[in-house]
C-alpha cells in the first residue's frame, strides 16, 4: 500500500485530532454530568457518596421503566425521575445520613475518626444494597432507553461531525453548572447551604436548621444523578451493578477538577474525555482507561485537591 502524499496525510491527521477533541468534550459533558453530584455532596456535607454510582443506576432504571409504563417522549420522563430522586435523597439523608454524620457522631462522645469513617460505610453498605434489590427486581439483563437520537449526527464538514446527544447532553451540563451556581449564590436556600458548607456549628447559631439543608443538599445531588442516569440510560445500556464504573468516572472527575468545584468537575469531565478519546485514537481502545488515570495520576502530582479546588 502506497503512503498517502504529505498534503492529504496532514489532513486526515488534523480530522483525526479534531474528531478527537469534539468527541471528548462531548463526553466530558456526560462525565461532568456523573460527577457534579458527587461534587455537590462532598462540597456541602463532606460526604464521599459511595452509593453514587448505584443511584446513577437507579435513574437509569427509574427512566426506563416510567418510559415503558408510559409511552411519551423521552425527555419528558425528567419532570418524574428527578422529584422522585430528589426525594430519596431528601429522605436519605434527613432519616439516615444526618444520624451518622460527623457532629452528629461527636454529640454522641464518639472519636473524630469514627466520625468520619461512619457515613463512609453507611454509603458502602447502601450501594451494597441498592444493586442487590435491582439485581432482584430486573434480574441481571441489560436495558437501555430507546431513542430516536442514538445514531444521529451533526455533519459539520464532509469528514467531521458530533452525536446529536452528544451535543445535546454538553448543553444540559452546562446548563445544570449555570442553574445551581446561581442558585448557591443567589437564593436564600443556595446561600444557607454555603454556609452550612462553611461551618455547620456557625450556621446553626445563626439560626439554619442544618438537617434540613444537609437533606436539601443530598436531594439536589441525587435529583442531578437522576438526569445523569437519564443520560446513560439513553447512551448505552446498563446492568444493576455497573454503578462501581460510574463512580469511578465521577471520582476521576472531581480529583481532576476539585472535589468542592462544580466548574472544576466540568473542566475535569472535558480533560478526562478529550484524554481517553485521543489515547484511544492513537494506542488503540485497551488505552483509553489507563490514558484517562494516568491524567488523574499527573494532575494529584502537581495539584494535590485538583485543579480547582477551594
Amino acid at each position: 500500500m502506497e503512503p498517502l502524499p504529505f498534503n492529504e496525510a496532514l489532513y486526515w491527521t488534523f480530522i483525526d485530532i479534531a474528531n478527537a477533541l469534539l468527541t471528548g468534550t462531548m463526553i466530558g459533558g456526560y462525565y461532568a454530568m456523573l460527577a457534579f453530584g458527587l461534587a455537590l455532596s462532598f462540597g456541602v456535607m463532606r460526604l464521599v457518596n459511595l452509593a453514587h454510582g448505584e443511584f446513577l443506576v437507579v435513574g437509569a432504571y427509574l427512566s426506563s421503566v416510567i418510559l415503558q409504563v408510559v409511552p411519551v417522549p423521552p425527555f419528558l420522563v425528567l419532570i418524574v425521575v428527578v422529584p422522585i430522586m430528589f426525594c430519596i435523597g431528601y429522605g436519605l439523608q434527613r432519616f439516615l445520613l444526618n444520624r451518622v454524620s460527623v457532629q452528629a457522631m461527636e454529640r454522641r462522645g464518639m472519636s473524630a475518626n469514627f466520625g468520619l469513617m461512619a457515613p463512609i460505610l453507611v454509603t458502602f453498605g447502601l450501594g451494597i444494597f441498592i444493586s442487590h434489590l435491582l439485581l432482584a427486581i430486573f434480574a441481571s439483563d441489560a436495558m437501555s432507553i430507546k431513542n430516536g437520537l442514538a445514531f444521529s449526527a451533526i455533519r459539520l464538514t464532509q469528514d467531521l461531525s458530533i452525536s446529536t446527544l452528544r451535543l445535546i447532553f454538553f448543553f444540559v451540563a452546562i446548563a445544570t453548572l449555570i442553574v445551581l451556581t446561581l442558585f448557591l449564590k443567589r437564593t436564600l436556600t443556595g446561600r444557607a447551604i454555603r454556609a452550612a458548607a462553611d461551618d455547620p456549628e456557625y450556621a446553626a447559631l445563626m439560626g439554619i436548621r442544618t438537617d434540613h439543608i444537609f437533606a436539601v443538599a443530598l436531594g439536589i445531588s441525587l435529583a442531578i444523578s437522576g438526569l445523569a442516569g437519564f443520560m446513560i440510560g439513553m447512551t448505552r445500556t446498563f446492568q444493576p451493578f455497573d454503578g462501581p464504573q460510574f463512580i469511578l468516572i465521577a471520582f476521576g472527575v472531581v480529583i481532576i477538577g476539585g472535589l468542592n468545584s462544580l466548574p472544576g468537575s466540568l473542566i475535569g469531565g472535558i480533560l478526562l474525555g478529550v484524554t481517553q478519546v485521543l489515547a484511544g485514537t492513537y494506542f488503540g481502545p485497551s488505552a483509553q482507561l489507563v490514558g484517562g488515570y494516568m491524567l488523574v495520576l499527573g494532575v494529584l502530582a502537581f495539584f494535590r485537591e485538583g485543579l480547582f479546588s477551594k
